[in-house]
C-alpha cells in the first residue's frame, strides 16, 4: 500500500504528460497492479479503497495524454508504422486482443467480421488491431472530437485502405445518434471499453441501451478490471450490465491489465 500512495504522490506532483518522471511512476504503478507481491490481498485493496477514485482519476487521465502524444507522434511522423512500433505498450494491446478473440472462441463465436469500439480515444489501437491484423471492419466512437480526429488521423496514417472509421457520438446523450444506432444494428461484436460510463449507474445505463441496439446475435465485449488492477480501471461485474447475459469471465495474470467479460442481449 505504501508503494502505491507514493506513486500517487509522484503522479500528482507532476502534469501527467509523457516524460521521464510520468513514464516511470505509471509504469512502476502498472508492474505492481499487474504482478502484485504475494503477500498482497484484498486486505490491501480495502485499504486503499478511500484512494481508488483518485488513483483512477489519475490513471485516466495519464492514459488520454499519454493516447494524445503518441497519437501526435505517429501521425506526423515520417514513418508512422515504424513510429507505432516504438509505442512500448503495444505489445500490451496485440495480446489483449488476442486474449479478447480467444474468449470469443471459447463460448462458440467466429472472428467478428464487423466490430464497433466504444470509446476508442486518440490512440485506436484494439480496432486498429482488429482490422489491419484480424480482417476486420472498425468503427471507432468517441465522444470528445479531438480524440476522434487523433484516432482518425492515426488509422489513416498507418494503415491507409484499411476498413476503419470513426465517429463522434456520446452514449450518456438522451438519445443515440441515428448514424450510431444503425452501426450497433449491423455489429457482430461491440466492444465497451474500460473507461466508457465513469461509475456504476452510468455504466449500467449505457449496457441496457447497448442491449436494445445490438442485434440478436451480436455479442460484446465489456473491459473489465480485477484485483489490484482495479486500481487502475473500476471494475464491472453482471450486476453493472442489466439486459446483458454475461457467457464469460476472463482474468488475466499476465502483462495485459484488463479483464474482459463477454456477453449478449438477453431474449
Amino acid at each position: 500500500m505504501r508503494r502505491v500512495l507514493a506513486l500517487r504522490g509522484r503522479l500528482e506532483a507532476t502534469d501527467l504528460r509523457p516524460g521521464p518522471a510520468v513514464d516511470a511512476a505509471f509504469g512502476e504503478l502498472v508492474g505492481l497492479c499487474c504482478h502484485p507481491p504475494d503477500v498482497c490481498t484484498g486486505t490491501v485493496l480495502d485499504r486503499l479503497a478511500p484512494h481508488l477514485d483518485t488513483l483512477r482519476a489519475l490513471s485516466a487521465i495519464g492514459e488520454g495524454r499519454m493516447e494524445e502524444h503518441w497519437a501526435d507522434r505517429i501521425a506526423t511522423a515520417a514513418d508512422p508504422r515504424a513510429e507505432l512500433e516504438r509505442f512500448p505498450y503495444l505489445g500490451n494491446y496485440h495480446d489483449l486482443v488476442r486474449m479478447e478473440l480467444a474468449a470469443l472462441a471459447a463460448v462458440g463465436v467466429p472472428a467478428p467480421r464487423h466490430v464497433v469500439v466504444l470509446g476508442s480515444g486518440p490512440l485506436p489501437l484494439t480496432g486498429l488491431v482488429l482490422a489491419q491484423r484480424h480482417g476486420a471492419s472498425v468503427v471507432h466512437v468517441d465522444r470528445d472530437p479531438g480524440a476522434v480526429r487523433a484516432g482518425s488521423a492515426v488509422a489513416a496514417a498507418t494503415g491507409p485502405g484499411v476498413p476503419v472509421r470513426s465517429l463522434l457520438a456520446d452514449l450518456e446523450a438522451p438519445r443515440l445518434r441515428p448514424e450510431l444506432a444503425a452501426e450497433l444494428g449491423r455489429a457482430d461484436l461491440v466492444l465497451v471499453g474500460a473507461l466508457v460510463g465513469a461509475d456504476p449507474d452510468t455504466k449500467s445505463a449505457i449496457s441496457a441501451r447497448l442491449a436494445e441496439a445490438v442485434r440478436p446475435a451480436a455479442r460484446l465485449l465489456v473491459r473489465s478490471a480485477a484485483g489490484l488492477r482495479t486500481v487502475l480501471y473500476p471494475p464491472v461485474g453482471t450486476e453493472d450490465l442489466p439486459g446483458l447475459e454475461v457467457l464469460l469471465e476472463v482474468h488475466p495474470r499476465t502483462d495485459v491489465v484488463n479483464s474482459v467479460l463477454v456477453a449478449r442481449a438477453r431474449e
